[in-house]
């Protein structure tokens, strides 16, 4: 099924990879002392109109994260020089001919992932505002407690964020509460890690709002843990983000991604295969 389903995004990708080096070897260096060697370790960066940040972002990176890094910028159909920058790096690029949206770049780099057999994955914008510092505690989240999703949270320190996207943030706070019964204090931000356990059992499907579907699909199901970080200013373009019908657009995520297939597994708990299967032939015949 996941297979499937990254064939059908890899037709509509131009990979620009074949002569990158997925692990990055032009860095590797014996004497460089590597906090996790050996760790199968992807870190996908979606990008659309980027030129003025990307850069910055890329050399942030740590090099001495893994010998087994594999950076991958996501080029959402830049119509600037995002992917010209970006290939001057030792990086894997996926480029999608026309633009599709931060969450659809998000998804194309996390199949990529899927594919490769990546152990842990960061998800990390292009636009400078999340510092490559924290990779380094991300990764220690996942690997020494024993959780399978991590997530950022601004709010632990000051963050001067607009008062809309603020009230924004904090009612879909206490949407999780109230519904999921889960505290994630910064719901919206993009900051996450993933393990390879969520990589490869977990199928996302939206395009647009991929960051709550992935929350209604981990949250209930899987341990995670928020790390404070503290954000760059965004210096350049604008934020994917766009508020207007965004806590409409929850609500039908929510309905969607998490009270559907709770009442799925329900009915297929309550009643037999057989019956099941009668009532879907009595409808495919009427």
């Amino acid at each position: 099924m996941f297979l499937k389903n990254y064939s059908v995004y890899k037709l509509k990708l131009t990979s620009t990879s074949q002569n990158s080096n997925l692990s990055n070897k032009s860095i590797k260096n014996k004497e460089v002392n590597y906090k996790f060697p050996g760790l199968n370790l992807g870190v996908v960066i979606p990008a659309y109109n980027e030129e003025l940040n990307i850069g910055r972002t890329l050399d942030q990176i740590p090099k001495n994260i893994s010998d087994n890094l594999c950076v991958i910028v996501v080029d959402d159909g830049s119509k600037d020089k995002t992917y010209e920058i970006a290939s001057k790096y030792d990086i894997t690029i996926l480029k999608h001919p026309k633009n599709r949206g931060n969450g659809a770049a998000t998804k194309t780099g996390l199949e990529f992932c899927r594919e490769k057999n990546f152990e842990l994955v960061i998800i990390l914008d292009a636009d400078g505002q999340h510092p490559p510092k924290y990779i380094d505690d991300f990764i220690t989240s996942i690997m020494e407690d024993s959780v399978e999703f991590v997530i950022g949270n601004r709010f632990k320190q000051y963050y001067n964020m607009d008062v809309n996207r603020k009230l924004c943030s904090k009612l879909m706070t206490a949407f999780y509460f109230l519904f999921l019964h889960k505290k994630i204090a910064d719901p919206t931000n993009g900051y996450r890690a993933l393990s390879s356990k969520l990589i490869q059992n977990i199928e996302f499907e939206s395009e647009y709002s991929l960051t709550q579907e992935m929350l209604f699909k981990i949250l209930p199901y899987y341990k995670y843990k928020e790390i404070p970080i503290k954000l760059n200013p965004r210096d350049n373009g604008e934020s994917f983000i766009k508020i207007k019908n965004y806590l409409t657009k929850i609500v039908l995520l929510f309905i969607k991604f998490y009270v559907f297939p709770k009442i799925k597994r329900i009915t297929h708990k309550i009643l037999s295969e057989e019956f099941r299967n009668r009532v879907k032939t009595y409808y495919l015949k009427t």
